[in-house]
């Protein structure tokens, strides 16, 4: 049994994001055989209950404040932050330190530092790589760049989610290959599973008939590649679809939408945020279980892709472009259709799945049983034993 201080960026009571998802899990099953004392922070905190109990496990909040606005990079700067840090750590006396996703390493080099206590950092993509993707401004990559190349050698071990973000690593900032773990992001499939009841009661609420077709985009909102991802909804899909099918209603499921509401037309509906909280009716595996087909419009990103994970859970089909569902093991035509690009193709996935029921079923079955052979959090959580194991026989 391991003391592992584990600090987080953001809060996991409800979780919000891919990112909140696979914090939650680790702390859900990390604590079952391990003490854990973790940190969260109020950013994208939805003022949740805190839900998991155990006598391994003890949860701590850094107070609010209005630095919280900057998300993720309010943690570079927050005084509170660093020292709730400390003085959790001074209580709970770890046997190890774990951030989070990159914004939390200065917290944890301290405390690495001064405890002299080996850290492992557990990265939910390529940072540098992601915002490289976006088009940030050279500037800006530069520092970004220089700060994760820092946070990977100051780390005793790194936790990948994907082959794919390993070899990136190696390759931009030549880590070494033993000194990184790829740990992949998982789901329940005892908590999402495909729902009927939920179905009716999702359609009945939107006043959507059981012939119509619901095609549903999960993500936060207030990122780049979602919010383009719904303005290739709204402008190139959802004028194809309606023109073949014009009963067709789209879901745009995610927190902070409303910047995007010009983007709304008749029969998009956005959501909001939908907890996937099981006491709460409907939530959002009753969301999944109404919609015919999920979406992934992205033309870049990096990252958990836990959403892909969710909705193949509930036995959804998925057309998704190739980068929307990079670093997973799901097979082009097998378990889900992939595209290049958001295009004709991808429009055309769509409208093939919408003309054959049966090839719809077939592919969210089998991306299901894929869901259940490979994507399992205890089997997961025992490699980050393993992690910490390797670290204490050095």
């Amino acid at each position: 049994m391991y003391k592992i201080l584990l600090l987080s960026p953001c809060d996991i009571f409800p979780p919000v994001d891919g990112n909140s998802m696979n914090i939650y899990n680790i702390v859900k099953y990390l604590c079952r055989k391990n003490q854990l004392s973790v940190l969260l922070s109020p950013v994208f905190s939805q003022g949740g209950e805190v839900d998991i109990a155990h006598p391994n496990l003890e949860i701590s909040y850094v107070p609010p404040t209005w630095l919280d606005g900057l998300k993720y990079r309010s943690i570079f700067i927050n005084p509170y932050y660093y020292s709730a840090a400390w003085k959790v750590a001074q209580h709970f006396q770890p046997d190890l330190i774990q951030c989070q996703v990159l914004y939390t390493t200065p917290a944890g080099g301290l405390l690495k530092k001064r405890l002299k206590k080996p850290l492992v950092l557990v990265q939910e993509n390529v940072e540098y790589l992601k915002y490289k993707r976006f088009g940030a401004s050279p500037i800006l990559l530069h520092l970004l760049r220089a700060f994760e190349a820092a946070a990977c050698r100051m780390a005793d071990k790194i936790v990948a989610v994907s082959p794919v973000d390993k070899e990136f690593m190696v390759k931009i900032y030549g880590v070494p290959k033993e000194k990184i773990h790829v740990i992949q992001h998982c789901v329940d499939p005892e908590v999402f599973k495909y729902r009927p009841e939920g179905r009716q009661i999702v359609r009945e609420r939107h006043g959507i008939s059981p012939s119509d077709y619901i095609l549903t985009f999960v993500g936060k909102l207030d990122t780049i590649p979602n919010a383009v991802a719904v303005r290739y909804i709204s402008e190139r899909i959802y004028p194809a679809i309606l023109a073949e099918y014009p009963q067709t209603a789209f879901f745009i499921i995610g927190q902070n939408y409303a910047p995007l509401l010009h983007y709304q037309k008749e029969r998009m509906v956005f959501i909001g945020f939908v907890s996937n909280h099981k006491d709460l009716s409907p939530n959002l595996i009753d969301y999944l279980s109404a919609s015919d087909i999920v979406i992934i419009p992205l033309d870049s990103g990096s990252g958990t892709r836990v959403k892909i994970l969710e909705a193949v859970a509930c036995s959804r089909p998925i057309v998704s472009t190739v980068i929307g569902a990079e670093g997973l093991s799901f097979q082009d035509g097998q378990d889900m259709l992939l595209s290049e690009a958001v295009d004709e193709k991808f429009i055309d996935l769509i409208l093939e799945l919408m003309r054959d029921k049966s090839r719809r079923e077939e592919l969210g079955q089998r991306a299901r049983e894929r869901i259940i052979e490979e994507y399992n959090w205890e089997r997961e959580i025992e490699r980050y034993e393993e992690v910490y194991q390797e670290i204490e026989s050095r």
